[in-house]
């Protein structure tokens, strides 16, 4: 009888480690198939990522370079179209420093006084790799970086382009595309070239960053 007993005991632990394990295999199945869906969710939810609180708007450059060589050949005033590039960043980056009361806005020499006196800009002084590279940055987060030619007072302004910087030979460094709008020459603007066919390299040449 005793033996009887211990073989039905027996029976029923094997049966019970079975059941067990079943149910073990059965909830990593469904564990392994909950994350898969999760992975699926993951991978299909697009991220969301933060915008530069200083993101310029969306500027047709290079209309606004077409803009200007068909207000140029309409013009009879000395004035006239000089203020294009104030224009273009005032509205492009919702500046008002640059507000002028006649013309709508200041003309181009104008620029570097009013930032030289401004909190809002940083001057990162004269053109080499690092500064050029701080600026190029600058400007891929969505910010402004110009370009002064402080030989004169009438000195040419470009606006550095996002993007990605270049191998000038003639400057000896990697440059970035500007937006150049040539007044005494209207023809050779443009807003996807090198700033080695803008400007010529020299110290006189300062990078100016708007915070």
């Amino acid at each position: 009888m005793k033996k009887t007993l211990l073989i039905l005991a027996s029976i029923l632990l094997i049966i019970s480690c079975k059941d067990d394990q079943k149910s073990k295999d059965a909830e990593n199945k469904t564990s392994d198939k909950n994350e898969v869906v999760s992975d699926t969710e993951t991978s299909s939810t697009p991220q969301k990522t933060s915008s530069p609180t200083n993101a310029s708007k969306t500027l047709d450059l290079e209309q606004e370079v077409q803009n200007f060589i068909t207000c140029k050949k309409a013009a009879t005033e000395r004035n006239d179209c000089r203020n294009s590039i104030t224009k273009i960043i005032s509205e492009g980056f919702d500046l008002t420093e640059f507000n002028d009361p006649k013309l709508g806005y200041v003309v181009y020499d104008s620029i570097r006084p009013i930032a030289e006196s401004s909190r809002n800009w940083i001057q990162l002084g004269t053109i080499n790799q690092e500064t050029i590279d701080q600026a190029l940055e600058h400007t891929n987060r969505g910010g402004l970086a110009l370009i002064i030619d402080t030989s004169e007072t009438y000195g040419h302004v470009v606006m550095i382009v996002p993007g990605e910087s270049k191998k000038s030979g003639s400057w000896g460094m990697k440059l970035p595309n500007v937006l150049s709008l040539t007044n005494y020459k209207p023809e050779k603007s443009f807003s996807d070239k090198s700033l080695s066919y803008a400007m010529k390299k020299s110290d006189d040449l300062k990078i100016f960053l708007r915070q």
